[in-house]
């Protein structure tokens, strides 16, 4: 009679299906803001270059599969194979795909961040080491994403459980090079940002709000490689890496799509007579000193009140006009 009772209330695999259940509602909950950033995207895309909408078109449907091929798995280890954890003992062709796209928008992503870094003329002399050092990071989380996928597809009974060797050693230098890309990116324009700040309080203010915004999206995509390299590596025999996985693709198209719509919010908060270009954006502030000959001394005649004493010979003042040019990152 007991045995009976326990089989109808069934097995608790809430350990086993929790990460994959609830890691899949999350993707899906981020896929629907990237749709709606797409849209606002594509609504104003036609001031941009044909490379630039494009790429984001293939962002977008790449993200779109991805979602579809996750949907596709969860339905197959949870719904014809329900209460069995037999299907786990191997990975599903559609979830190896999912992998390489994820590997393929994480690229996309990281890259147009180091085009936004080319696109900064003062890094000087430090420039190509900068953009060599982040682009040899990206390519090399690129290439350790397809070793990932290869194995997946050769070792299928190694993924998921029973994870094979080979699997584990591409997974981490996939992700670890992916977690050191967003690490240094971040670094190498929040310090361009830095220098930019001049004595101009619009400017500084502007300055500050693009800092904020690179800030916050390489401290979200950094979060979630880091999590998910420490639930990969710290709990083996539990799935708790797969619900940071699923969601690292919906993560990096959100932000590929937060820059290319932040760029039009950070030019509505220029002031009128700035310039538009693009990449970046020229700001030229004006200047006038009167250079008064006093000793050795100059001064800014804005500071100094003039003398009243009509019997002391006016000196001669010569108008010094001084351009400030500052140039942000159109990010």
């Amino acid at each position: 009679m007991s045995s009976s009772t326990e089989s109808l209330q069934g097995i608790d695999l809430s350990k086993t299906f929790a990460p994959i259940y609830w890691g899949f509602v999350v993707s899906l909950l981020l896929g629907g803001i990237t749709i709606v950033q797409s849209y606002i995207y594509f609504l104003a895309a036609r001031r941009d270059q044909p490379r630039e909408w494009v790429t984001a078109l293939c962002m977008l449907l790449l993200d779109l599969t991805s979602s579809g091929l996750v949907a596709q798995s969860v339905y197959y280890y949870l719904i014809p194979n329900f209460g069995s954890l037999l299907p786990l003992d191997s990975v599903t062709s559609e979830l190896s795909t999912e992998c390489l796209i994820s590997t393929i928008i994480t690229f996309i992503s990281q890259m147009y961040f180091v085009y936004q870094l080319y696109i900064v003329q003062r890094l000087g002399t430090r420039r190509w080491g900068v953009l060599g050092s982040i682009s040899g990071c990206a390519l090399m989380a690129c290439a350790g994403g397809i070793a990932c996928v290869t194995s997946m597809y050769i070792f299928r009974h190694g993924v998921l459980s029973n994870r094979s060797k080979m699997f584990a050693i591409f997974f981490g230098v996939a992700k670890g090079f992916g977690t050191l890309t967003d690490i240094l990116a971040t670094i190498a324009m929040c310090l361009y940002l830095t220098s930019s700040r001049t004595g101009i309080a619009e400017m500084n203010t502007l300055v500050n709000r693009v800092i904020t915004f690179v800030i916050h999206r390489g401290v979200l995509v950094t979060l979630i490689q880091a999590l998910l390299l420490v639930t990969f590596y710290a709990a083996p025999d539990n799935l708790y890496w797969f619900a940071f996985h699923v969601n690292v693709t919906k993560l990096y198209a959100n932000t590929f799509f937060a820059m290319l719509n932040g760029r039009q919010h950070f030019k509505d908060r220029r002031q009128p007579h700035l310039s538009n270009r693009v990449p970046y954006f020229t700001m030229e502030s004006t200047h006038t000193y009167q250079k008064n000959g006093f000793g050795n001394g100059d001064y800014d005649s804005g500071t100094i009140a003039p003398q009243e004493d009509q019997n002391i010979a006016s000196p001669k003042s010569t108008a010094i006009t001084k351009t400030v040019t500052v140039e942000i990152a159109d990010i």
